[in-house]
């Protein structure tokens, strides 16, 4: 069964594909902030890592990208 013109499901479909894809990056970019906080405020990656339900490897992970705040690159946030 084919569902109208393929070339405007394709381009229908990659526009949609880039507006969740820039949700996705901003999401992860919240996530790193406030993971860093949290470090910030004395918590160990581990303490993090259980409290998020993944591995202390993740959180390492996580803070490593680079995060845009505010629409400036900044630059990984520190690891503790």
């Amino acid at each position: 069964m084919r569902r109208g013109d393929p070339w405007a499901r394709a381009r229908g479909a990659t526009a949609q594909m880039e507006l969740h894809l820039a949700a996705i990056a901003r999401l992860a970019d919240e996530r790193a902030v406030a993971i860093q906080e949290l470090l910030d405020r004395g918590l160990t990656r581990s303490d993090v890592a259980r409290g998020l339900g993944v591995t202390p490897a993740v959180i390492t992970k996580i803070l490593k990208r680079p995060v845009v705040v505010r629409g400036v690159e900044a630059q990984p946030t520190t690891v503790s």
